[in-house]
């Protein structure tokens, strides 16, 4: 590997600034454009309507121009060469996070290296702000174009960011530093240590080095602005190139010394992935490692072809700590645009947190607590594991929803049970609300409202057959079969007056469970059956909200059997109930209703044939106010949404059920529906064909 440093005065005590990266050659590429697709306020629940576009853009050229095969690295971890396949936008996941438009814009990046060619067309559209007087290097160039570089060659991380560029210069360094406080800034990028200009060594985290550094007017004002800028934001500091050694760099390990910096301190280790079906395998470690370090420490793919000074539309190829990261500041900027109300520190914690620790020689020498409740794994040279964008931007653990008056929602179960009554009219009320999510690290996410419904199954097409083929009591007078579509628990009669009770058949069952009492009157057309009830429905019928308990229910049923013919009779019934309001909920109605034509002999004097008309239970009125926090821009406000209960449109069946007594004691039944609006959702259509045979002993 040819070393690629550059020296420069630091201060009066004459030590010396390295830069750290490295290679040479140029490549040339064709051009390519971003996706047009937008995150919806940036929330995926998975990435999979994004992977075409991401393939999309990994197979364009200015994504592929980065793809280096048969690159030979020795590994610092076992000293033996390594033949790895490199593509550092790819194993960052970062073109899923350009498939979902998102570039960086709006964001921030001060960078403080050796020098910068300000009109290399990758980067001359996105320069905030060039310090005075600043040098031409090729360095910093390449360092600037894989934050944001974006050319008909080549595209970096972020390429819609702006930079701050600066020298590294101590007066310099104090500058940019107040440049990115002023700017919000979300990162400070810095690919260079600090080397003994006599001895070659590099610099290691210790009192002497601090002093020397620190020891001067310059360097306190430049560690002032260190501490003031970490307040807020995050400074990345390469770590050194060198394999070999055992004690971090100052600068890299700098928070070992001064404790109040880690807060918004980042260094980087360069790693060569190895990756099978989009998975990290194995990490070869191509610069020094974390050591001390390693609690705020992370790994990159380092290996990229970049913009160098020599032309402004030239390129090489190389590799080094220096290029790992930008690679991380860049994708700072990208968690930033996509969670604009998190702060620099919680993206930092995100990255951290999300960073990939699953491969072949990550072993955990220490754990970390990023919050409350949520540690990471620590890897002495690795840190928290290989930088992954594309998990950043997933939610991190459970996510809770904002439902007011200090009320939280977790989307793990539903926000609701729509109950079959009410069929698709909730998830319809709250079609394109987008409700406000967070997960465990503060990101904000969108949910589609609807999603949060769960939709109840609709009663069966065939109650009566199959209690009658397992032989359960078939009685035409239980209209409470509307309301609890069973047989009863207990029943008794007493004259023409008989009573019911029914109670859920399993521990936790949906089944509505009550009373009720009803009697026959025989009149001279024939008899008529009125039935009353009390329940408690436990989201069968009606809508369970989370955190909420079932509801009450009163029923009245009415039905009217009239014999037309000897061989012939006509059946009219109606059911009715009412729920009483609770909280937001106002009262609920509802009913069903059946007209249905019964005519015996008619292929057979054992036969029977019934049509039918029915309408299943249905909310004809009810409605609720419902608040949740909606997304607006990756904050939140609290909404109130009235949430009509009443489907637009209601179940209608119609059923032919024809039955024959074959032999004596054995019947054969076959059944017919067909459900229009089934479970009252518009459109929807069902039909059934039911076959039964039952034989008595």
């Amino acid at each position: 590997m040819k070393t690629f440093c550059k020296i420069a005065l630091l201060s009066p005590a004459a030590f010396s600034l390295a830069a750290c990266g490295g290679g040479s050659g140029g490549v040339g590429g064709g051009g390519s454009t971003l996706a047009s697709l937008v995150f919806e306020s940036y929330f995926v629940q998975s990435w999979s309507t994004y992977e075409t576009a991401a393939s999309n853009l990994l197979a364009s050229a200015k994504y592929s121009i980065q793809t280096a095969t048969n690159q030979r690295f020795v590994d610092g971890n076992t000293s033996s060469t390594t033949t790895v396949t490199t593509n550092a936008l790819l194993h960052s996941g970062i073109q899923y996070a350009h498939a979902a438009g998102l570039t960086g814009q709006g964001q921030t990046i001060a960078v403080s290296d050796e020098g910068f060619l300000t009109s290399h067309v990758t980067i001359s559209d996105d320069l905030a702000d060039i310090q005075s007087g600043l040098p031409v290097a090729s360095h910093g160039t390449a360092v600037a174009s894989i934050i944001t570089g974006n050319s008909s060659t080549m595209i970096g991380v972020a390429p819609d960011a702006e930079l701050i560029v600066g020298h590294w210069d101590t007066t310099d360094l104090t500058d940019t530093g107040q440049k990115a406080i002023a700017a919000n800034a979300v990162a400070w990028n810095n690919s260079w240590g600090f080397v003994d200009p006599g001895t070659r060594q590099n610099s290691v985290a210790n009192t002497t080095w601090f002093n020397n550094v620190f020891g001067s007017s310059a360097g306190s004002d430049y560690l002032q602005v260190l501490r003031d800028y970490t307040a807020s934001g995050n400074v990345l500091f390469a770590i050194s190139n060198d394999q070999s050694i055992s004690t971090i760099g100052l600068m890299a390990g700098l928070p070992s010394l001064v404790p109040e910096l880690e807060s918004g301190w980042i260094a980087v280790v360069n790693g060569a992935p190895e990756m099978t079906n989009g998975d990290i395998t194995a990490v070869s470690r191509l610069s020094g490692a974390c050591l001390e370090a390693a609690r705020w420490c992370i790994t990159a793919d380092g290996t990229w072809l970049v913009a160098t000074s020599s032309g402004n539309n030239n390129y090489s190829r190389g590799y080094g700590s220096s290029y790992a990261t930008p690679t991380v500041a860049g994708s700072l900027a990208l968690l930033a645009q996509a969670f604009p109300s998190l702060t620099p520190h919680q993206l930092r914690l995100r990255l951290f947190a999300t960073a990939d620790s699953s491969f072949a020689g990550f072993s955990q020498d220490q754990v970390v607590t990023l919050m409350d409740g949520y540690q990471s794994a620590v890897s002495n040279v690795y840190g928290h594991g290989f930088l992954d964008v594309k998990a950043a931007l997933l939610p991190i653990g459970r996510m809770t929803i904002n439902a007011g008056n200090g009320q939280t929602i977790t989307p793990n179960q539903p926000l609701v049970m729509s109950g079959s009554a009410s069929g698709g009219a909730i998830a319809a009320s709250l079609a394109g609300v987008q409700v406000h999510a967070t997960d465990v690290f503060a990101g904000a996410f969108s949910l589609d409202a609807d999603t949060l419904v769960q939709s109840s199954t609709p009663g069966a097409l065939f109650p009566e057959q199959f209690a009658a083929v397992e032989g359960r009591n078939v009685n035409d007078r239980a209209l409470s079969s509307a309301l609890f579509d069973r047989d009863p628990t207990l029943q008794n009669s007493f004259g023409d007056l008989y009573v019911a009770s029914y109670l859920p058949q399993s521990s936790g069952s949906l089944e509505t469970a009550g009373f009720s009492v009803g009697q026959r009157h025989a009149t001279s057309f024939g008899h008529v059956d009125w039935q009353a009830g009390v329940g408690s429905d436990n989201g069968a019928l009606l809508p369970m909200w989370q955190n909420q308990d079932g509801q009450d229910l009163a029923s009245l049923g009415l039905a009217m059997t009239s014999a037309l013919s000897e061989n012939s009779a006509l059946q009219v019934s109606a059911v009715m109930a009412t729920s009483a309001g609770r909280g937001n909920t106002s009262s609920i109605f509802m009913n069903s209703s059946e007209i249905s034509y019964t005519q015996a002999q008619v292929f057979d004097r054992n036969d029977r044939l019934k049509l039918s008309v029915r309408q299943p239970f249905a909310i004809t009125s009810g409605s609720t106010n419902l608040t949740l926090a909606t997304n607006s821009g990756g904050t939140y406000q609290l909404q109130t949404f009235a949430v009509d209960l009443s489907p637009a449109k209601r179940e209608m069946q119609i059923a032919l059920d024809y039955e024959i007594e074959v032999q004596r004691d054995t019947d054969v039944m076959l059944s017919l529906v067909h459900a229009m609006n089934r479970g009252h959702q518009a459109g929807k259509e069902e039909s059934g064909v039911f076959f039964g045979y039952r034989k008595s002993f």
